[in-house]
């Protein structure tokens, strides 16, 4: 651990904000997270066909095989059915630290539907901690942050308990909305099988980072552990480019250039399963010591 974050200090000049937010335009745009949101969707929409499951026929008609609307079109239990029953899979290894970045701010808020409306691929995400043993911790916060549809972080920080990394000219480009919701922030504390589930929405992407979700873990009232998680890149790029709900452009950083994850891409990404009303069940486990 203490490798890897001397290579990611030793990265810093060369990858400024490389935490939340890529490197620099490149073609005389505003160096915000904001500015490098593309225009409104233009692919168009196509039957995909459709896939049965408990008895109810899911439809999609929108160009691929997810569901677009938001939160409020899933019609998913939720929370979903523990996907870890079978066993972690290769998960149980230890989780390595990533940096915050500057686009964190405590949310404060202990909800389970973070979407705060907005469109996108609507995902149950589930996170589950375990200890070096690989045996579930209970009662610690798992704390996530993440961009919406356009690549844009919230910004509403009023009442939030730490707001010291955030910096909200850079994470929300000043865009009106983004300062007035906390979309895609959220705090759940772990059950006695050390789960939490978020109802959320697919991220969106921005310059020079791969998709990614921050995530903060704290027991005992205090921060065990700051990482990020990855998605494939071919379902990422399926959905920004045919998707209704996002801007039709593919993200300029696959997961192996990303620069936080690098070759260790592929211990960082979610799991994903396309639910019975075809909306997203994305689930990582989280080793700390």
């Amino acid at each position: 651990m203490l490798q890897k974050l001397s290579t990611a200090l030793a990265l810093a000049p060369l990858l400024p904000m490389v935490g939340c937010g890529g490197g620099g335009s490149g073609n005389g745009s505003s160096d915000s997270i904001a500015s490098t949101a593309a225009s409104d969707d233009t692919a168009e929409s196509t039957d995909s066909g459709a896939e049965t499951g408990s008895a109810t026929e899911a439809v999609t008609d929108n160009g691929t095989d997810w569901l677009n609307g938001g939160t409020a079109a899933m019609e998913a239990d939720f929370p979903p059915a523990d996907p870890f029953v079978s066993g972690l899979g290769n998960s149980c290894t230890l989780t390595e630290e990533y940096t915050l970045g500057p686009c964190y701010f405590h949310a404060d808020e202990y909800e389970q539907d973070i979407s705060s409306g907005e469109p996108g691929v609507p995902m149950a995400l589930v996170l589950k901690l375990v200890d070096q043993s690989c045996e579930p911790i209970a009662g610690a916060d798992i704390e996530i942050w993440f961009v919406n549809w356009e690549g844009i972080y919230s910004g509403d920080t009023s009442g939030s308990s730490d707001t010291r990394s955030f910096d909200s000219s850079y994470c929300t480009g000043n865009d009106p909305d983004a300062l007035a919701s906390r979309w895609f922030r959220g705090v759940q504390t772990t059950d006695d099988n050390g789960l939490v589930s978020f109802k959320c929405c697919f991220p969106g992407w921005y310059r020079g980072r791969t998709t990614h979700i921050h995530v903060k873990v704290v027991r005992n009232n205090n921060a065990a552990l700051v990482t990020q998680f990855c998605f494939d890149d071919s379902t990422s790029n399926d959905i920004y480019l045919n998707h209704p709900d996002y801007t039709g452009s593919a993200k300029d950083t696959s997961n192996s250039r990303d620069g936080v994850f690098g070759s260790d891409f592929a211990d960082y990404q979610f799991e994903i399963e396309r639910q019975w009303d075809a909306s997203m069940l994305a689930y990582k486990a989280i080793q700390i010591i």
